[in-house]
């Protein structure tokens, strides 16, 4: 790999061109077209040695995925996958990507225990919360206020809304990216 070869129109023993062949040593790669993404987004890659055989792993959550020709290949984002490397396994070779795959949160829902208020603990439901090495790191409520978490897991967050939270959106900021609910937070 990594091999070039070309012809030239002068040069050789009789000055009538020569073959020749470079070898820069590359060794085989992986590389992502996008390095963020939610779960069940495709996500595309090029490399080389790509195979019926090959897997690929977002930070070692194993990804369903489609090789298309040696190399050009796409995997969908797994469930339960978190913010980190890509591996790729073809040929006996397990490949690395050279950057961090952001695994994008989303919000899908949130309960209160009831009505919310202030000191209110709140349930937030959705993917991708607990990313690699940590989880979410804060939870914003309407004009940048935030609550406390007391709990995260892949799934779920609880927050105690904060005094000064008001009605409008909330935005969980993990270390794969942001979400914001789509819907309003209403504040009693």
């Amino acid at each position: 790999m990594g091999t070039s070869t070309g012809t030239t129109t002068l040069g050789g023993a009789n000055n009538n061109g020569t073959v020749f062949s470079l070898s820069v040593g590359l060794g085989p790669f992986v590389e992502a077209v996008t390095y963020s993404g939610k779960v069940g987004s495709i996500i595309e890659f090029l490399g080389q040695g790509f195979t019926s055989s090959s897997t690929v792993s977002f930070n070692g959550t194993t990804a369903s995925r489609t090789v298309v020709s040696g190399t050009y290949l796409t995997a969908t984002v797994p469930n339960g996958a978190t913010t980190g490397p890509v591996y790729v396994t073809t040929s006996g070779v397990t490949l690395k990507s050279n950057k961090t795959f952001r695994v994008i949160p989303q919000i899908k829902s949130f309960l209160a225990d009831e009505r919310p208020c202030v000191g209110t603990v709140v349930t937030i439901n959705g993917e991708s919360f607990q990313a690699s090495p940590t989880g979410a790191t804060t939870v914003t409520f309407t004009g940048g206020v935030k609550g406390t978490i007391t709990s995260v897991s892949y799934t779920k967050i609880t927050v105690k809304v904060p005094s000064e939270a008001k009605t409008g959106k909330i935005t969980v900021t993990t270390p794969g990216g942001t979400a914001t609910r789509v819907g309003t937070f209403t504040v009693t």
